[in-house]
């Protein structure tokens, strides 16, 4: 992961807060990042540099890719 904020504000009802907003650099990709939350953890754990992978989120006819903390 390359950078996060976490957000504390309820913007969004289908995002309590908090949550973290991430910009995610893809390994196959270098140079291109995604912005996208991140998932199924606890946000006072995340930090720069943590190995992420992707889950999607279905909504209707659209999938979502959110990341999540690699499992140990």
């Amino acid at each position: 992961m390359a950078a996060f904020s976490v957000n504390h504000h309820p913007w969004f009802p289908a995002f309590p807060p908090p949550y973290v907003v991430a910009a995610v650099e893809l390994d196959e990709q270098p140079g291109v990042r995604l912005t996208t939350c991140l998932v199924d953890c606890d946000v006072d754990q995340v930090e720069i540099g943590m190995a992420v992978e992707v889950v999607f989120d279905e909504q209707d006819d659209v999938a979502l890719p959110l990341f999540k903390p690699v499992s140990a």
